[in-house]
């Protein structure tokens, strides 16, 4: 019999595994602009959900993937998730408290300081140019985050993760 930790793992991990996958989905130029950061609003989601399971070596960890999944510098962007996941995983109670309104804008703010580290660190060393768009994506992540939050909700429920 499949123990229910394993069963809840598994849950987390196809989650994660899908924004992954819709990370890397193809778009057209103009839609991948306002690709909203998926695997950093899964974490984000789980590590406020589940502080206990998901931790900052898991948004470690998915960043080296998306890392390897872009073709990026490797560790540009785990280092961006792991930082961009520490408060949230320190604030957790609090964020639970706020509306989803607010946390979409808390979701905001996190997204563009991930990208905004991630520019940093390719503009020093891969000498990247500036381009406004690169920053789109913080708006498209908090537009998403209710509807996120309330479809992994229902999952979380669904399997009794707790």
């Amino acid at each position: 019999m499949i123990s229910r930790l394993m069963v809840q793992r598994f849950v987390i991990f196809i989650t994660v595994l899908f924004s992954l996958i819709l990370a890397v989905m193809p778009m057209t130029i103009t839609l991948a602009a306002w690709r909203p950061e998926w695997p950093l609003i899964a974490m984000i989601y789980w590590i406020i959900a589940l502080p206990h399971r998901v931790n900052i070596i898991s948004a470690f960890l998915v960043g080296l993937a998306v890392d390897i999944l872009l073709g990026s510098t490797l560790g540009f962007h785990a280092a961006a998730y792991a930082v961009v996941c520490y408060p949230a995983a320190r604030h957790y109670p609090r964020i639970r408290n706020f509306s989803l309104s607010q946390q979409a804008l808390l979701v905001a703010l996190l997204v563009l300081l991930a990208r905004g580290m991630v520019f940093m660190l390719e503009h020093y060393l891969n000498n990247a140019p500036f381009m406004l768009h690169y920053f789109w994506p913080a708006l498209s992540s908090a537009i998403f985050w209710p509807w996120i939050f309330l479809i992994f909700r229902k999952i979380r429920r669904r399997f009794q993760m707790k």
